[in-house]
């Protein structure tokens, strides 16, 4: 499932800023992490930055 294919179109812009979100803290953060265990929201962020900077 892709958020442009089914939600909204997720740009570049839109996809930074969910990494940067994941690891803001707070309760996002948290959620993430309690889902797929503890570093998985700055896994998930790092993960973002990898692919966005592998399309420049």
């Amino acid at each position: 499932m892709s958020l442009t294919g089914h939600f909204y179109t997720c740009s570049d812009k839109i996809l930074c800023g969910l990494g940067r979100m994941y690891v803001g803290g707070g309760e996002l953060t948290e959620n993430i992490d309690d889902v797929g265990g503890a570093g998985t929201a700055e896994f998930a962020s790092k993960a973002i930055d990898i692919f966005y900077m592998s399309r420049k």
